[in-house]
C-alpha cells in the first residue's frame, strides 16, 4: 500500500523543542562560554533566516571544515533546519581530498576554520562556480561582505566571517522587536519541509578505492536513529544528563550529539583539538557528565591515564564506544576504573551504528560471564540474519 504521505519532522525541530521546553538550562560548553538553549536556539535561527535571504535552500550543500566548537556544532542544525545537506569533513584530512569531496558534493556554502586556510581554498576550487559564499570561524576578514575578481576573470564567491553573520541577524531582530513590530524573522527561521528520504547529512568515510565515500543520511533515518540510540546506548538519558564530546562531530560524536540534544542534556566540548587526557577527565568532574562517545583507542587513553584516578568521574552511566574491536585486557581495564558503564555498538555509516548493542549488564570482568567477542545482540528495530 502507498503511504498518504512521506512527510516526516525536519531533524532541526529538535533544537526547537528543547529551547521550548528548557530556554535557561544550558545547552553547550566550550571553553569557558556557556550557551543556554535559548541562546543557541537564537543563533541558529538568526543564521538560517541569513542564509534564506541569500537563497540558501533546501538540498543545497553546505561544507564544513572546522575542529569542534560552538559554530561547528550550530552548523549542523543550521543545515538541518534549513533543509540543506551539511557535508561535514574530519579536519585532519588532507587538502586534496577535501577538494574532492567539494568535488563531488558542489557545496553552495563554505564554512571553514581559518587554522585551515590552505584547505579552504583547495575546497574552494574543488567546488567550483557551484560557491557562492564563503563564512569564515574566528577569521581575520573585515567583517564586510565581499566578493571580487580573482586570477583569469574568476569570480569570486562573498566571504565574511560566520560570527558578522550570526550578529548583524541577531541585531536586525533585536532592533525590530525593540520597536514593537514583532519579530520578522520567526517564519525566515522556520524548519523546511521534508520527506523521509530527504537527504540531510552526506557522512564521508574512507573509502574502498582510497577515496572518501559518501552515506546519504536522511531526516526519516535519522529520526529513527535518535530514538534507537536513546532506546540502546544511554536509557534515561534527560535534560538532568550531560555528555562529553571528545571526538570530532563531522562523525560518530556528532550524531551521538544529535541524541543529547533530543533530550536537553549539556554538551561538553574539549578546550582544543589535541585530546588532553587529564582537561576530559577535569570536564568531566567540573560538569558531572554522564555519559560520553568514544572509539577503543580513546577509551583505553582515558583509563590508563593517571588522570583517571585523581577526579570524580563517578557520575558517568554509559561510556560508548564503537569503530573498532577492542583488546579484552583493555576492556577489563576499563571496567576495573570506570566501573559497569561500558556500552559497546557496532555498525557501520549507512546505518550509524544501529545494527547491534553490547549494554553494559553484559560488560563483565569475568571471562565466564562475559560474551567475549560478542557484538551484543540486534539492535530495536533491527533484524539480524
Amino acid at each position: 500500500m502507498i503511504p498518504a504521505t512521506r512527510s516526516v519532522m525536519n531533524l532541526g525541530t529538535l533544537l526547537s523543542q528543547t529551547a521550548r521546553r528548557f530556554p535557561e538550562r544550558p545547552a553547550l560548553v566550550w571553553r569557558e562560554r556557556t550557551w543556554t538553549w535559548a541562546e543557541l536556539e537564537a543563533r541558529v535561527d538568526a543564521a538560517v533566516a541569513a542564509l534564506r535571504a541569500r537563497g540558501i535552500g533546501k538540498g543545497d550543500r553546505i561544507l564544513v571544515h572546522a575542529r569542534n566548537s560552538n559554530a561547528m556544532f550550530e552548523s549542523m542544525w543550521i543545515a538541518f533546519r534549513l533543509g540543506a545537506v551539511w557535508v561535514p569533513t574530519n579536519y585532519r584530512l588532507a587538502a586534496p581530498e577535501v577538494a574532492y569531496i567539494a568535488q563531488s558534493s558542489r557545496p553552495r556554502v563554505l564554512l571553514y576554520d581559518t587554522a585551515f586556510r590552505d584547505v579552504a581554498e583547495a575546497a574552494r576550487t574543488g567546488a567550483g562556480d557551484a560557491l557562492e559564499l564563503v563564512l569564515a570561524i574566528d577569521g581575520t576578514h573585515s567583517g564586510e561582505a565581499r566578493s571580487g575578481e580573482a586570477r583569469s576573470g574568476e569570480v569570486r564567491p562573498v566571504e565574511m566571517r560566520y560570527e558578522d553573520l550570526v550578529a548583524s541577524q541577531l541585531s536586525d531582530a533585536a532592533s525590530v522587536s525593540a520597536a514593537g513590530a514583532g519579530a520578522p524573522d520567526a517564519v525566515a527561521a522556520e524548519p523546511a519541509a521534508v520527506e523521509y528520504d530527504d537527504p540531510l547529512w552526506f557522512f564521508f568515510t574512507s573509502g574502498t578505492t582510497g577515496r572518501p565515500k559518501a552515506a546519504m543520511l536522511t531526516h526519516g533515518q535519522m529520526t529513527f536513529v535518535v530514538v534507537n540510540h536513546l532506546c540502546d546506548l544511554m536509557p534515561g538519558t534527560t535534560e538532568a544528563d550531560a555528555s562529553l564530546v571528545a571526538a570530532p562531530l563531522s562523525h560518530g560524536a556528532g550524531i551521538h550529539a544529535l541524541t543529547q540534544v533530543a533530550r536537553g542534556a549539556m554538551s561538553v566540548l574539549m578546550p582544543s583539538e589535541r585530546l588532553d587526557i587529564e582537561a576530559a577527565w577535569r570536564l568531566v568532574e567540573r560538569h558531572r557528565v554522564t555519559n560520553m562517545f568514544t572509539v577503543p583507542t580513546i577509551l583505553t587513553m582515558l583509563t590508563r591515564h593517571d588522570s583517571v584516578d585523581a577526579y570524580d568521574h563517578s557520575g558517568l552511566r554509559y561510556v560508548i564506544y564503537a569503530g573498532a574491536p577492542m583488546y579484552r585486557a583493555d576492556q577489563i581495564h576499563a571496567l576495573e576504573k570506570l566501573g559497569p558503564v561500558l556500552v559497546q555498538y557496532f555498525g557501520m555509516g549507512e546505518v550509524t551504528g544501529n545494527i547491534t548493542v553490547l549494554p553494559p549488564a553484559l560488560h563483565s570482568e569475568d571471562d565466564l560471564e562475559m560474551p567475549v567477542g560478542s557484538c551484543g545482540f540486534p539492535r530495536t528495530g533491527m533484524d539480524v540474519t
